[in-house]
């Protein structure tokens, strides 16, 4: 089987499970098998066993207040694993990658939408982030 027939047909694994989820009365679906693992609920169904809570790790470098102006947060663009986020203190600029995260085994950047100071990192590389949740907070130069 091609790499690209194996990801179609994860494809559509994937979508029997949501269906199946979806035309049952359950309410959660958590399958586990070798080394790949998946956990669909409905809106108010169980807690995600496979969600890593990321804990938010010193700051390497104490931003200075007085340098520094509102926050932008930068949230997860998907649920994925973060692979690499940039340093605290790190000057970056609108649209340069402040961090990378997998999401069904490809690579993606993600772009700072300000340009800024990164004053706070809220996850660690590979923890399993949920859609939207915030990855790290750029702060605008005052």
């Amino acid at each position: 089987m091609t790499e690209n027939n194996a990801a179609i047909a994860a494809i559509d694994d994937a979508r029997a499970l949501l269906d199946t989820l979806l035309t049952s009365g359950w309410q959660q679906l958590h399958v586990a098998s070798g080394d790949t693992e998946i956990f669909l609920a409905r809106k108010d169904g169980g807690i995600n066993p496979m969600r890593v809570v990321a804990q938010r790790p010193a700051p390497a470098i104490a931003a200075p207040a007085a340098q520094v102006g509102p926050e932008t947060a930068v949230p997860a663009p998907h649920v994925a694993t973060l692979e690499h986020a940039l340093a605290v203190g790190t000057h970056v600029t609108a649209g340069q990658t402040v961090a990378t995260v997998r999401v069904l085994d490809e690579r993606e950047d993600v772009a700072a939408p300000v340009s800024g100071m990164i004053v706070r990192v809220d996850a660690e590389p590979g923890a399993l982030l949920e859609y939207g949740v915030t990855l790290l907070s750029i702060a605008v130069a005052a």
